[in-house]
């Protein structure tokens, strides 16, 4: 699927993170529905199946000493997390 992973390991952190970015931004919205990336990057954040309350995974990360944010840019959107190590499975 031409997906590029990098990995990087540090034992010494006290933090562990992971990065998404997909080739979709601002430039590929229909004309007739402008802010629609935008939009979707919000839809992450409503809810799954392991944390459906629209709040949960921001306070499971935030209860284990972590943060989430994404970005949607021109060409790309971002989605970004950190927490502790020892939940990094549960994130």
């Amino acid at each position: 699927n031409g997906m590029q992973v990098l990995l990087a390991s540090d034992p010494a952190c006290d933090k562990a993170a992971a990065a998404l970015c997909v080739g979709v931004g601002r430039l590929h919205e229909p004309k007739d529905i402008p802010g629609l990336a935008h939009f979707c990057e919000h839809m992450l954040f409503l809810g799954t199946e392991a944390f459906p309350d629209e709040a949960e995974y921001k306070r499971f990360l935030k209860g284990h000493g972590g943060k989430c944010n994404a970005a949607t840019g021109e060409s790309y959107t971002c989605y970004v997390f950190d927490v502790a190590p020892s939940h990094l499975t549960g994130a």
